[in-house]
């Protein structure tokens, strides 16, 4: 059966509409510092590329590049990110 209702008020208040939603589960979305988020976004670009970024003529390879470079000379964000590092991008190997 099809019902007209008249406003949203209506609609939110039918029983139809309860039990429609009952079943959904409602989850919290943890959105992290834009620190963590940027470093994040460097290992998703070498996950998919295979290789860290460079110095490149392409301006968000050369960014992530740029971002990294400041990172790894950095260590109160090394500290910050290591923990996020499964790559390990800022480990020994980079140093220096």
């Amino acid at each position: 059966m099809i019902e007209n209702f008249a406003t949203l008020d209506d609609i939110f208040a039918d029983e139809a509409f309860e039990n429609l939603v009952a079943g959904i589960r409602v989850q919290k979305v943890e959105k992290l510092p834009p620190e963590i988020e940027k470093f994040l976004e460097i290992l998703h670009w070498v996950k998919e590329h295979g290789r860290e970024p460079q110095k490149s003529t392409q301006i968000k390879e050369r960014q992530l590049f740029s971002r990294l470079k400041a990172i790894r000379s950095n260590e109160d964000r090394k500290r910050l990110l290591i923990a996020y590092d499964e790559l390990d991008l800022l480990g020994d190997r980079h140093n220096g």
